[in-house]
């Protein structure tokens, strides 16, 4: 018998489930051992904090022996479901836990805050928090919520103080948790000052004891602990003791918003009792100011009757608050000015558009009562001396003398031109003419000639090719072609209209330069480019015919999105006078010519959707820029 209890004393140590199997039975209390000043681990070693009074409380009041174990929360939560715990305090009720486990009565409500530094001032709730990195911890209801927020990323820590070490070593940019723990560790830490924390973004949650799903007389003992807790005064002594002074720093802002808010009061009421005072005499200013301004006003309206343009104004929904008699007149009004809506007078005005646009606008406008009247208008928004809009401002002036006057000056011009054109021809076909009626005249008396007839082959075609080429220049004028546009190569374009003056280049000993990469391609009109080179490359031929230096250059670049050609000679240049209306029609600074071929190139380069551009000094050369659309494809 004796070796038996000596051998039950040496298992003691070994398997202590054992000796308190032998004894009372004990109540094993798991706890999140980080949760200051709710329960935590102090310096003893001991368990503490207001969840572990209470606890202590009730079960002193029950007479139970209790086993305090401190835990990661997580780790609490699955050893009470695993059953190798019987309480677990302190824990928050979802729907999710209930199914596992049951809740005492509640004893303490209490919702989440977010805390961040407070530099940062566009966090203010939980929608906030998309792109931010927040720490929590592990198995806190709350990640369910911050799931919600997309594109958020969670740090989760295995205690609310590690997740609030990673927002003070800069890896979080914010924290979520237990408000009265975070309150604790920054007072702890001395950080008040660089971090804010912000209540009532998430809802409430109850915090309970938990047991093991069904283990009812534990859960009633425990709900009738609380109540005699309530009854004694206990919960509230224990309450103020944990967990006021983390609440004071709310309790003293209120406070001093309220006084703030009585001061401010009171000024208030002074100032209106100073207002009393001064009330009669500002109704005689007013009344002294509102004849002023109705003086103003008439005075106003006397201006705008002496000027000879239509003015009116008009509020934000169109209807008219100002008109001079010249509008009036103008648009036929005989109403009253607040029965008038601006585009009942002018439906073709831009009303919406400036309005929405906030901008001037100008144009014409063609009358349709019959009158045939064109007015031109200048309408823009119209702010108030707050820089609002109000409404708008428009000017009308009556044009119809002015475009009938337009209209037989463009007539006449019509005719001046008609007159130049006919002349041209008939100067330029004379010529010709002249040449062939003399060879025609000589062609009975020489007709053996040998010489005649050689000057008769020579010079006859050369002046029928001329009228030719004069008839097509008019047609081009005159008449549209379609265009045929390919993508070609610039450089070989160049070459083969170049080789059509080898001849003339090398008799006339004229340096050809060229510099265009053979990659360059340009999507054109092949036989209408060309028509442009030949006419730029004549020009240049007769303008270096008397210079000593004669070069002709050719040099593709690019200039922004264009590609630019620019043909340059070292002739005799343009005068300034000229330059200006050297694309003109029928303008010219030949003996010989009708001045169309300068102003076909122009045209042809503006249907390629490019232009053309002129540089020349007197006496040194010119240049001619050609802007192109650049690059390579399959189809224009």
């Amino acid at each position: 018998m004796g070796l038996w209890i000596l051998l039950l004393l040496l298992l003691i140590p070994v398997f202590p489930e054992l000796a308190e199997a032998k004894g009372e039975h004990v109540i094993r209390v798991g706890f999140d051992k980080s949760l200051p000043p709710l329960s935590y681990v102090d310096q003893k070693g001991k368990a503490a904090g207001f969840d572990i009074e209470l606890f202590s409380h009730i079960a002193a009041h029950q007479r139970w022996k209790v086993k305090y174990i401190p835990l990661e929360l997580d780790d609490a939560i699955q050893k009470l479901r695993a059953g190798q715990l019987d309480v677990v305090v302190g824990m928050k009720y979802t729907n999710t836990r209930g199914t596992y486990f049951d809740f005492s009565d509640s004893y303490l409500t209490m919702s989440d805050a977010l805390v961040v530094p407070t530099k940062i001032r566009d966090i203010s709730g939980l929608d906030n928090l998309k792109g931010k990195v927040v720490a929590l911890q592990r198995g806190d209801t709350v990640i369910t919520q911050l799931e919600g927020v997309r594109r958020s990323e969670m740090l989760v820590a295995f205690n609310q103080p590690d997740a609030l070490d990673m927002l003070f070593l800069g890896r979080a940019d914010v924290f979520l948790g237990n408000r009265w723990t975070a309150e604790y560790i920054l007072e702890k830490s001395n950080n008040q000052r660089n971090y804010r924390i912000r209540n009532g973004l998430v809802p409430p949650s109850d915090y309970a004891f938990a047991v093991r799903k069904g283990n009812y007389t534990l859960l009633n003992e425990l709900n009738e602990g609380l109540v005699d807790l309530h009854h004694d005064g206990i919960y509230e002594r224990l309450y103020s003791q944990y967990l006021e002074p983390y609440s004071g720093l709310d309790l003293g802002w209120w406070r001093t918003l309220v006084y703030g808010l009585l001061a401010f009061l009171g000024f208030i009421v002074i100032i209106l009792a100073g207002s009393f005072y001064w009330n009669k005499r500002l109704k005689k200013e007013v009344r002294k100011q509102t004849i002023a301004l109705a003086d103003s006003l008439a005075f106003q309206t006397e201006v705008l009757d002496s000027v000879d343009n239509g003015i009116l104004s008009f509020d934000l929904e169109g209807r008219v608050t100002l008109i001079n008699h010249v509008a009036r007149s103008l648009l036929g009004n005989k109403g009253e000015i607040a029965e008038t809506f601006i585009l009942d007078c002018l439906p073709e005005l831009p009303f919406h558009q400036v309005m929405a646009e906030l901008r001037m606008l100008q144009g014409e406008v063609q009358l349709n009562d019959g009158s045939g009247r064109i007015l031109h208008y200048y309408i823009a928004p119209l702010n108030n001396g707050a820089g609002e809009q109000v409404g708008g401002i428009l000017s009308l002036q009556d044009r119809t003398e002015q475009k009938n006057l337009q209209a037989r000056l463009i007539s006449q011009e019509k005719l001046r031109a008609l007159g130049q054109v006919v002349a041209g021809i008939a100067h330029e076909i004379r010529n010709p003419l002249t040449a062939i009626k003399t060879f025609v005249e000589l062609l009975p008396k020489k007709l053996d000639d040998s010489r005649y007839r050689a000057e008769l082959v020579r010079h006859v075609p050369e002046e029928v090719e001329r009228m030719n080429r004069i008839i097509e220049d008019l047609l081009s004028y005159s008449k549209e072609k379609p265009m045929k546009r390919e993508w070609e190569n610039l450089q070989e374009i160049v070459h083969s209209v170049t080789d059509f003056f080898k001849k003339k280049i090398r008799t006339e000993a004229v340096k050809l330069e060229m510099d265009i990469s053979p990659d360059l391609a340009v999507c054109i009109d092949r036989d209408r480019i060309k028509q442009v080179f030949i006419n730029l490359i004549l020009n240049a031929m007769e303008a270096m015919a008397y210079t000593e230096e004669k070069r002709l250059t050719f040099l593709a670049r690019l200039e922004g999105q264009r590609l630019c050609l620019e043909i340059a000679d070292t002739g005799t240049g343009i005068g300034e006078q000229d330059v200006d209306q050297l694309f003109e029609p029928f303008y010219t600074t030949k003996s010989q010519g009708i001045g169309l071929g300068l102003y076909i190139c122009r045209k042809i380069m503006q249907e390629h959707g490019g232009w053309i551009e002129v540089k020349s000094i007197k006496g040194k050369g010119t240049v001619f820029k050609l802007f192109f659309a650049e690059g390579r494809g399959t189809s224009c």
